[in-house]
Parts: structure tokens; C-alpha cells; sequence
């Protein structure tokens, strides 16, 4: 059976705030963290609407940043998947969620805490705990997400706190499906569906 296959330009009205999106790195810390979790995934970021810009919200290097998501995708050197919520997200919630993201922009990447975490999860800490909404001045990439939707009330992975998770886990949430992989083919970016 042939997977369906869509253009970005037909598929981005799709996608609505708060879905989410996961990316498969090839470089060395990409490598790293996949090899860590033992997810094939090593990034995750938050779809918005920015008036008639769809963008990628994510806590990279830098910070917590907003970008283009087409020219994020055509960017990235690895695979890029979009996953939607199982659950029936109401539109004042989405928007809650963009509010979420939004007041994090700016906050600074937490690479001790990543290191941390990456060490309880080789060491094999128990990284189970109470999980509630924290705001925290520095963030990583799944963290920013799970926060994200706890911040509706979805928690993402159960008792799993927002900070010790992964991008794997996200993938992995049984409130999430994924939708589809973005691949870059030319000068064009298409969908194949899963």
C-alpha cells in the first residue's frame, strides 16, 4: 500500500496551535540523546499560528525561540514528524497554549539541567515523581512542551515531571498520534502521511 502524500502548502491548514512537532537529529548531540533515551528522537517544538504564519515554537541552544516552521523543516539536517493530540482540544484552550509558549519566549536553554537529566536517565535514576506545572527560568526542548500542555491540564506522560522528560517520551505520550513525516524533495516540502 503507497502512503499519501501531500504539498506543505495543502497540509499547513491542517495543523493547529499546539500540535506538535518532533525531529529525528543526525548530528553528535541529536546522536547523543537518542542513544541516551533510546527514542529515536532527539527534539521536539510546539506548532502556532502567528497571525498567517504557521511557526515552531522550541527551546533550542539560544533560547526559547519562534521560527518559520517551513524554513525550520528545510533547515534541519534529519527527519521532521507531525503529531497531533488524540483528544479534542477546544480552540480557547489552543489559544491558552500559544499564551503558554509565548510568555517563555526568551527564557534561556537549560544545559545543566539536559546534562542532569541525561545522567539520571544513564545512570537509571527514577525520574518518576509528582508531576505538576512549574515555571522554571531556564527550559529544554521537551520540558517547553510538556509544560506546554500541562498548562491545559494534559499531562503528557503520568507521573513523569515535565523536567525529566524527553523528546522520546513526548513521541511516546498516549495522548499524541503521529500524523505524518516532512521531507524536503527539491525546493518543495511534502507530507508523507503515516
Amino acid at each position: 500500500m503507497e502512503n499519501k502524500i501531500s504539498r506543505y502548502e495543502e497540509v499547513r491548514l491542517q495543523i493547529k496551535n499546539g500540535d506538535v512537532i518532533m525531529y529525528k537529529g543526525k548530528k553528535f548531540f541529536p546522536r547523543l540523546i537518542r542513544w541516551l533515551t533510546g527514542y529515536p528522537y532527539s527534539h521536539a517544538g510546539i506548532a502556532v499560528w502567528w497571525n498567517q504564519r504557521l511557526m515552531v515554537m522550541e527551546a533550542v541552544m539560544r533560547g526559547v525561540t519562534i521560527s518559520p516552521l517551513s524554513r525550520n523543516i528545510y533547515q534541519h539536517k534529519g527527519n521532521v514528524e507531525w503529531f497531533k493530540c488524540k483528544k479534542e482540544i477546544s480552540e480557547e484552550d489552543r489559544l491558552r497554549m500559544v499564551i503558554f509558549a509565548q510568555e517563555e519566549l526568551g527564557k534561556s536553554y537549560a544545559r545543566w539541567k539536559t546534562m542532569l537529566f541525561g545522567l539520571k536517565v544513564l545512570f537509571k535514576r527514577d525520574l518518576s515523581k509528582k508531576d505538576e506545572l512549574r515555571m522554571e527560568d531556564k527550559l529544554f526542548c521537551s520540558q517547553y512542551v510538556a509544560q506546554i500542555y500541562n498548562s491545559i491540564g494534559l499531562d503528557l506522560k503520568k507521573n513523569r515531571e515535565d523536567r525529566f522528560m524527553s523528546p522520546g517520551d513526548i513521541a511516546s505520550s498516549p495522548l499524541l498520534e503521529k500524523r505524518g513525516e516532512f521531507k524536503v524533495t527539491n525546493d518543495s516540502i511534502e507530507l508523507v502521511y503515516v
